[in-house]
């Protein structure tokens, strides 16, 4: 006698074999090229947070139809798949609510408040605004970083004082080519540090960006514990090392 449950066709494992197999690889190839497409750096973002989720639903909505195909020739192979279908489908629900649950843990707390100045992993900033599932932190360059509740449950979270954040300030300096470029370097640097509004802690930054045969371009972040001073810093080395 023939077992219902280990009746199937090769054919139709072949079929979904391969169609799966197609599936794979063009979202392989559009998770490589859409983002190429897209200028919009917010965009990208977007796309990549919920780049998971349109996989998942794209497999589900496959599982879904193998079952309802090899449900009447192989009733063990489709309660396979329908169980995994079960599971993809508790995998979104948590991949959807734990961002939430972490949020609402982290407001709990009443450790951080927004304009708090936190360090987390390698990023710096001001707390602007606590989402809903986003954390927003506005660094000492101004960029926005946004940073998922979940992330923060496996980093640790260092509360700076305000009088240690050190905010920066980028400009670009075009000087005469009348020495080696690191020796110019090195005399902005010692120049910028000898500024009373200079930070101790954190050095400045000159790398060259530009060379022709009659000057050096750089490019020279500053770094203080008040915008107010970037103004009058920039003043002072523009005015002292300056092509005119």
């Amino acid at each position: 006698m023939e077992n219902e449950f280990l009746t199937f066709s090769n054919f139709e494992l072949l079929f979904f074999g391969s169609m799966a197999l197609l599936l794979f690889v063009s979202l392989l190839i559009l998770k490589r090229f859409i983002p190429f497409l897209i200028k919009s750096e917010t965009k990208k973002r977007i796309l990549k947070q919920y780049m998971a989720i349109i996989e998942i639903a794209i497999w589900s909505l496959f599982t879904i139809i193998t079952i309802q195909q090899l449900s009447n020739s192989n009733k063990l192979y489709s309660w396979a798949l329908f169980l995994i279908l079960i599971i993809n489908g508790f995998w979104i629900l948590w991949f959807s609510i734990k961002d939430f649950i972490a949020g609402a843990l982290f407001k709990m707390h009443k450790d951080f408040r927004e304009k708090d100045i936190i360090q987390v992993d390698n990023f710096e900033g001001k707390i602007i605004e606590m989402g809903n599932r986003l954390l927003k932190i506005e660094s000492d360059s101004g960029e926005v970083i946004y940073i998922p509740y979940s992330k923060l449950n496996q980093q640790t979270i260092i509360k700076v004082h305000p009088g240690e954040m050190v905010l920066s300030h980028a400009f670009t300096l075009s000087t005469s080519k009348n020495e080696k470029s690191e020796k110019l370097m090195e005399k902005i640097r010692f120049e910028v540090l000898s500024l009373p509004w200079a930070s101790i802690k954190r050095p400045p930054k000159v790398e060259i960006i530009h060379e022709d045969d009659n000057s050096f371009i750089f490019e020279i972040k500053l770094y203080s514990l008040e915008k107010q001073y970037f103004f009058k810093m920039e003043q002072e080395i523009r005015k002292k090392f300056e092509q005119n």
